[in-house]
């Protein structure tokens, strides 16, 4: 899709639309387009891609139509329409399959990665709908959009917002990672305008250590998020969500704008001339110590970064610099959730010896980390040494580093002169965490002249410290070889903490050119200077360059894995301003980074698919030459059925079974069928799938078991070939349990209470109290007296209480017994046995009498202990009753699940699409 215009942003405040709600499915409304709003992109970024839905229809190249079952609703293509300038979908009271309503959305087929993201929407005001405009990638085994056959892109979530229809003013702001498990970064809640009652407008900012969020230009959240990264889809959505729906003015829609991207304009992302890169694996990068390969992190080019497996492990890279010069040098952080070492130690090599740079790898995000500037000498051992420094926690983790010629000057240095008066500070910092230069006088200047080791063009780049009391009219005069510039006044004058371009200019050999920094007189604000650097560089052109040739091939598969993967080979182009080449799969482009080598590996490609795959050429200056031919890759069908599932344990309950098991390894997993005596339970689909290895661990129920029976029930994995594996077997007896949860009559809270979103029984939600006089009741309606074995069902987190309280009140007494919930529980504990009247007498409450941590809650259960069953305990090594997560009965007796589920600790799940 080429980038439209963007409309004409000049008015000052957002104008309401006067339109008229008369949605119906599959036609659009005929409406106005609604009135442009005011510009909110924030300084540092260019439009890239947009779609302003200024058509009649949706462009089918640019966007799936959402598909498949969700909360309340069907995603029904047809409720999805273009016109009037927007794009609407639909809310309809009707009934589709199992759901009674019908909703829809869309989903981009390109993907993206850092930058600035917005839309302008109205949405629906009546209880029921729930809208999101959000970012995640694709997979084969989703049906959200069944026209994608790409490979598993889904590495992380970002949600610009999440607005409830019954809260149309509580914007939702959270992120997500979904390897290498589902793992929440909960973001929180931002009270803005009412989102029913007119166009807003929502952004978000996607860096590699931070996101921002935007409500109508307002900073609504920051939120840290430093990996892991991958290019993702964006979605727009709406759907039935909430229930009682607000069906007096259905049908009804949700109107969109438009969709913008905007890419960052960064100058570690540029190539200069005569720059080097030397990634893992290429010629002058080495390894001591033990080393593995880490699929699990994107590297600068791929996926294949590295990870040190001992102590004192280190990684260097040695270029084959072409001149002795400046260089500046950066390393590529592939850092994976919080996983990366506390305290890397990069020693730069250089003429004048080796310094030492710390970088916190789990802080640092997937980027360009720059290492500082060093005069290198080709030939002279001069090289990057990483190695983890005395004390760090975490994993080392290594892939690229290059080494750009840079003239660098910083403010003190050799070349940097002021007139008028100046002051240091450490307060506001500039390039390298070091000091900066502060005036207030429209007299002072700072003038910055380098020695440039040839003629040739430049470009210029200056740090602007952030500062609010900055002044927003800071000028940069540039004197090239052409002779002093127009004053340069970047839009990012008022600090945005990282290179800004100046421009591109001819400078010749030596100390002639200098750029000089100044305000005019009676701007209010402080001058900050700072570092100048030059970089070689051509100039930006309009002409694209050469289309790669020679592609070439070969795919090999792994059926034991479920993995295809594909080596595709080319000869690349080189030039002064080539930057790289991209990769596209069937027009998707899946490089996230231009490609400096010939080659690129594609894995989980979809067996018995065919793809066709092109590249191309970019430089500097964001030209793309014209796709190579398509190569067809035909990727054979797989007949091999996965790996029998392993670890499955049964667990009684109340007229049904709970079934434990480990995720299958397969990478082609679909899910799991399901069978109780022999007949398939799950019809509708596979259970569980290798997007949510958790949810197995936290418990998969097979409802509609007669009690005091033994069935016998199988798992087996299927794939996304439709092989399903031989069955793994358990026999269960469900027993007439009382089970009482934190939604039932028998459950009672004193003092103040939360929902949380910590998983508990069968990934149920569970609740939360922080601080003193809070405590939580479960009281049964036993049928009958007699003894009971009592469990609680444990909520983890690390921020919970190390000793709640459990106080179980019997016929005889009261029992207590003090559980942690940060660790050892996401599984039923056995609080002991008692004997119990029939009816409501007894219960079991919790507190937490230190007030430290969270209290978390969940179920009990409350199971009849039958003679049958006391003699087989009695007698069986499993009857360790009253220890924490112990024993798995016998027999008739297995009420309860063996492990510990550890997979599904700390797991906090926000939000719903």
């Amino acid at each position: 899709m080429t980038v439209r215009p963007v409309r004409f942003l000049a008015s000052l405040a957002l104008i309401a639309s006067t339109l008229t709600v008369s949605a119906v499915a599959g036609v659009a409304p005929a409406t106005a387009d609604p009135a442009p709003g005011p510009n909110h992109v924030p300084s540092g970024y260019q439009l890239d891609w947009s779609d302003e839905f200024s058509g009649t229809t949706l462009a089918a190249d640019d966007w799936y139509k959402r598909e498949g079952s969700k909360a309340i609703c069907k995603n029904d293509p047809d409720n999805v329409t273009v016109g009037g300038g927007v794009m609407h979908i639909a809310l309809e009271k009707e009934v589709n399959g199992d759901t009674d309503y019908t909703c829809g959305g869309i989903i981009s087929t390109k993907t993206f990665g850092y930058g600035y993201y917005e839309t302008r929407a109205r949405l629906w005001g009546d209880k029921g709908f729930h809208s999101a405009f959000w970012q995640m990638g694709l997979a084969d085994y989703v049906p959200d959009a069944p026209a994608y056959k790409g490979p598993y892109n889904r590495f992380n979530e970002i949600d610009g917002f999440e607005i409830d229809s019954h809260a149309p003013g509580t914007v939702q702001q959270h992120t997500h990672w979904t390897v290498p498990q589902h793992i929440g970064n909960p973001g929180g809640v931002y009270a803005g305008p009412d989102s029913s009652d007119g166009y807003h407008t929502y952004g978000y900012e996607w860096l590699p250590t931070v996101i921002r969020f935007y409500v109508d230009g307002v900073l609504s959240r920051t939120l840290a998020y430093p990996g892991p990264h991958a290019l993702q889809n964006v979605w727009l959505t709406t759907l039935g969500f909430t229930q009682p729906v607000t069906e007096t003015n259905l049908p009804g829609e949700t109107t969109w704008d438009y969709f913008r991207y905007y890419k960052p304009m960064d100058s570690a992302s540029d190539v200069a001339s005569g720059e080097v890169l030397v990634d893992n694996g290429d010629p002058g990068y080495a390894e001591t110590g033990t080393w593995s390969a880490a699929g699990d992190a994107y590297g600068y080019q791929d996926k294949v970064t590295r990870r040190a497996a001992t102590t004192g492990a280190s990684a260097t890279w040695t270029p084959a610099l072409p001149a002795t010069q400046s260089y500046e040098v950066y390393a590529w952080n592939p850092d994976f959730i919080r996983t990366g070492s506390t305290a890397a130690r990069y020693a730069i090599t250089h003429d004048g010896g080796t310094t030492n740079v710390l970088v916190d790898q789990t802080k640092a995000g997937q980027q360009w980390i720059d290492l500082g500037s060093y005069v290198m000498t080709p030939g002279a051992d001069q090289k990057v040494q990483l190695v983890n420094n005395a004390g760090a926690t975490g994993t080392l983790r290594a892939d690229a580093v290059k080494f750009v010629p840079t003239v660098v000057i910083d403010n003190g240095g050799a070349g940097y002169t002021e007139a008028g008066p100046w002051t240091s500070t450490t307060t506001v910092k500039g390039w390298q965490g070091t000091d900066t230069r502060y005036s207030s006088t429209s007299t002072s200047t700072a003038r910055w002249t380098p020695q440039l080791p040839a003629a040739g063009r430049y470009d210029v780049y200056a740090w602007i410290p952030g500062n609010s009391l900055n002044v927003t009219t800071a000028q940069y005069v540039v004197n090239s070889s052409a002779g002093a510039s127009a004053p340069v006044d970047p839009a990012e004058s008022v600090g945005v903490d990282r290179w800004v371009r100046l421009g591109n200019y001819e400078f010749a050999a030596g100390g002639a050119g200098w750029v000089e920094l100044s305000k005019p007189s009676g701007h209010e604000g402080y001058l900050r200077a700072d570092a100048v650097k030059f970089v070689p560089a051509p100039a930006a052109d309009a002409v694209a360059p050469a289309t790669p040739t020679n592609v070439t091939k070969t795919v090999q598969t792994f059926p034991a894995m479920g993995d295809a993967v594909l080596d595709l080979q080319w000869t690349p182009v080189t030039g002064a301003d080539v930057v790289g080449h991209h990769v596209y799969l069937d027009g998707r482009r899946q490089t996230a980074n231009p490609l400096r080598r010939g080659s690129f590996q594609l894995h989980e490609l979809a067996a018995g698919q065919t793809y066709q795959l092109s590249v191309t050429t970019i430089d500097r200056s964001g030209n793309e030459s014209p796709a190579s031919a398509p190569v067809a890759v035909q990727v054979p069908a797989d007949a091999q059925a996965p790996a029998t599932p392993t670890g499955l344990v049964g667990e009684a309950a109340n007229g049904q079974a709970v079934l434990y098991w480990n995720q299958s390894p397969e990478l082609d997993l679909l899910g799991y069928n399901i069978y109780a005596d022999g007949v398939l339970v799950n019809t509708d689909e596979p259970v569980g799938n290798i997007g949510n290895p958790g949810l197995v661990a936290q418990g998969i129920p097979v409802p509609d078991l007669a009690n005091n029976v033994a069935h016998s029930l199988q798992v087996k994995a299927v794939d996304l070939s439709g092989n399903e594996s031989a069955p793994a077997t358990v026999s269960v007896t469900p027993l007439p349990m009382a089970i009482v949860g934190v939604a039932d009559p028998g459950y009672t809270e004193v003092g103040v209470w939360a929902a949380s979103s910590v998983p508990g029984w069968l990934t149920t939600g569970t609740r939360a109290a922080n601080g003193v006089g809070r405590s939580a009741d479960w009281r049964p309606d036993l049928p009958s007296g007699g003894q009971y074995d009592v469990y609680a069902w444990v909520p983890n987190h690390e921020n919970s209480t190390a000793a709640a309280h459990y106080v179980v009140t019997h016929a005889t007494g009261i029992a207590s017994k003090d559980l942690s919930q940060k660790t050892g529980g996401m599984q039923w504990i056995l609080l002991g046995r008692y004997q119990f009247a029939a009816g409501t007498a007894g219960h079991v409450t919790v507190s937490n009498p230190s007030s430290a941590g969270y209290l978390r809650t969940s179920y009990t259960k409350f199971v009849p202990v039958s003679p049958d069953c006391r003699r087989v305990l009695a007698g069986s090594a499993h009857a360790e009753f009253g220890a924490e997560g112990s024993g798995v009965g016998a027999g008739d007796c297995a009420v309860r699940r063996g492990g510990g589920g550890a997979s599904g600790r700390g797991v906090e799940v926000v939000g719903e699409h």
